[in-house]
């Protein structure tokens, strides 16, 4: 019987210790009017009417005159959280330029092409043009290459018979043969157009498709509701 309530004394004991360590945690800060309440890193909870050096960078709640939390600051993050932070907001920000783009290309294309059947006109007539382009370069080249060859002969004639070939004949072969190549290039660089343009098609082509589909699908939600 003595042992229990020994017991019970010690708990009393222990809970009201307790309660007076806090009413004189609560009476510092009504004394000082504001304080800080923060935790070291094993945990410990401290109390302070400043912020030491060593708890700057540590999570911490300012505390009124009546012991209220008014204000709270998060932990300083690491460098590598930082790091982590910055690349993840830079991300973002690249899907969503990325995202806002593509939907001013669906608004391009729709307010560019009334069907498919204008779409499909639109990438045959540059096809067309970049065919007429590129023939109209290789006649020319045809030309040239007969002058060419033609200039190249009266030197060869010239050389025979043991006159000089004047540097107004030389220059005019050096500039066939530069031009002939120009040309050649020319055509090189359409026909890669060519190419882009087939690819382009393809992708405009997939993206309207896919732009009228959606549309037609909101249109259709907003009729059933």
């Amino acid at each position: 019987m003595l042992t229990r309530t020994f017991l019970i004394a010690t708990l009393i004991l222990t809970v009201a210790l307790s309660n007076c360590a806090d009413a004189q945690r609560v009476g510092s800060v009504e004394s000082v009017g504001k304080m800080y309440k923060w935790k070291d890193k094993d945990g410990n909870v401290h109390y302070t009417d400043t912020i030491p050096p060593e708890a700057q960078d540590l999570a911490r709640e300012a505390l009124n005159k009546d012991g209220i939390a008014i204000e709270k600051v998060e932990r300083a993050m690491t460098v590598e959280e930082k790091a982590a932070r910055a690349a993840a907001e830079a991300k973002a920000a690249e899907e969503a330029r990325l995202a806002e783009e593509a939907q001013k290309r669906d608004r391009v294309l729709l307010n560019s092409y009334a069907s498919e059947d204008d779409l499909t006109r639109g990438y045959k007539q540059r096809m067309d043009l970049l065919a007429q382009s590129i023939e109209a370069r290789k006649i020319e080249i045809g030309a040239r290459e007969q002058s060419l060859s033609n200039l190249v002969a009266q030197a060869a004639d010239l050389e025979r018979s043991g006159k000089v070939v004047s540097d107004t004949l030389k220059q005019m072969i050096v500039s066939e043969r530069n031009e002939i190549d120009r040309q050649k290039g020319f055509i090189k660089e359409k026909e890669a157009e060519k190419i882009t343009a087939k690819k382009e098609y393809d992708r405009d082509l997939a993206v309207y498709r896919a732009v009228v589909a959606r549309n037609k699908a909101a249109m259709e939600a907003a009729k059933a509701q």
